[in-house]
């Protein structure tokens, strides 16, 4: 999931700003570059977070951003001196 970020001085300047970013990806509100607060939409919040979920629930949610195909790199063992 990923968030988008806004200092609490242009949170308390702009509200309705903060409302229209989180309709789009959770907001993380920040006091003096530290993470404070999360606004979100009240349905993703019942979605995520007011009732637990099995594993097989969370692995296979449709919404995450961790959906991408894992390649990691080839290891390349060739150059070492392997002794027994």
């Amino acid at each position: 999931m990923r968030f988008t970020y806004m200092t609490s001085a242009a949170f308390n300047q702009n509200p309705s700003k903060a409302k229209k970013q989180a309709d789009e990806q959770p907001l993380v509100i920040t006091e003096h570059g530290e993470a404070s607060y999360v606004l979100v939409r009240y349905a993703d919040f019942q979605d995520n977070w007011r009732k637990p979920k099995s594993l097989y629930e969370a692995l296979e949610d449709k919404n995450s951003s961790f959906d991408e195909d894992f390649t990691p790199e080839r290891a390349d063992v060739g150059h070492r001196d392997v002794e027994f």
